[in-house]
């Protein structure tokens, strides 16, 4: 894939989001309302980057999290935030987010993944 298909799919997905509030006792706690789900659309869609290939530490399960030497994948990031990027795996056709990790070290992938605005809404 190119950074402009990976780019038409995240404005596809942005484009097709409606808000919808989960069903009465489907969700533990208390479901976001609108206006914060909102929010947090706005702040994705400040957080948008033209996508590029990184080569990120896969993490997303304890196996994962113990493996010497660790196991290392690339992904092509959509977004980013201080603490965070996201992602998008053209092999399993979901997106995921990812500790940026400090100085030199690759950015660490944390185990969320799903849709484009459930992931950024997760860090």
């Amino acid at each position: 894939m190119s950074a402009q298909q990976i780019a038409a799919l995240v404005q596809a997905a942005l484009a097709s989001f409606k808000h919808e509030a989960p069903p009465e006792g489907s969700t533990r706690g208390s479901p976001w309302s609108e206006a914060r789900v909102l929010s947090q659309l706005a702040k994705l869609k400040d957080s948008l980057v033209t996508p590029y290939p990184q080569r990120f530490v896969v993490k997303d399960n304890h196996e994962q999290m113990t493996k010497h030497p660790p196991d290392e994948a690339d992904y092509w990031v959509v977004a980013e935030t201080n603490d965070y990027l996201e992602f998008y795996d053209p092999r399993t056709h979901e997106f995921g987010l990812a500790d940026r990790g400090t100085d030199d070290a690759l950015p660490s992938t944390i185990g969320v993944r799903g849709d484009l605005i459930g992931v950024f809404c997760a860090r």
